[in-house]
């Protein structure tokens, strides 16, 4: 019963937003970092910062590889790497529901598969857990900071992961047009 209040009282219901967007002309506040890239991420910023660009601007900032995998930011000519892009048609309905051709979840629209495929679903794992002993994969910069937050495998306890992550979010509002 005590971890359970313990758990409830940690919660973001009981959390202040006091972490400020970092979105040009945006005054949305929010109760951590990973909530904010989330936001950030999910292209909805009035600053038209979005994962694409978080991504990119995470490669050119992290040359030493210690949240990402070198081997995921292959990077073109013009030294942006190119996200796959998914869209499904009328043709991914299966008789009851609308099925994505990657992981076969079906959605009852058209809209909600199309949401599913625009999120970070199946794009590559370009974000690592830096503690060596975890190494744990995500696709967007938002899981990593969760996983971080969380404390779960004990990274957060690092000053230079600490440093490192507060230098990354604080660097976000360079990234409008």
């Amino acid at each position: 019963m005590t971890s359970n209040l313990q758990a409830h009282l940690n919660s973001s219901v009981h959390s202040p937003r006091d972490v400020p967007c970092r979105g040009k002309g945006c005054t949305l506040t929010f109760v951590s970092p990973s909530a904010m890239l989330l936001h950030l991420e999910s292209g909805t910023c009035c600053s038209g910062i979005t994962r694409g660009l978080i991504n990119d601007k995470i490669r050119q900032l992290d040359r030493n590889n210690i949240i990402t995998d070198p081997s995921r930011m292959i990077a073109g000519p013009s030294g942006a790497r190119d996200e796959v892009t998914y869209y499904a048609t009328g043709a991914s309905w299966n008789g009851r529901g609308f099925e994505c051709y990657l992981c076969h979840g079906t959605y009852s629209s058209l809209r909600a598969l199309n949401q599913h495929l625009a999120s970070p679903r199946h794009q590559d794992k370009i974000y690592v857990c830096p503690l060596s002993t975890c190494r744990v994969r995500f696709t967007a910069l938002s899981a990593l900071c969760q996983h971080i937050e969380s404390e779960r495998c004990g990274v957060s306890k690092f000053r230079a992961v600490k440093n490192t992550m507060d230098s990354i979010v604080g660097q976000m509002g360079r990234l409008t047009f």
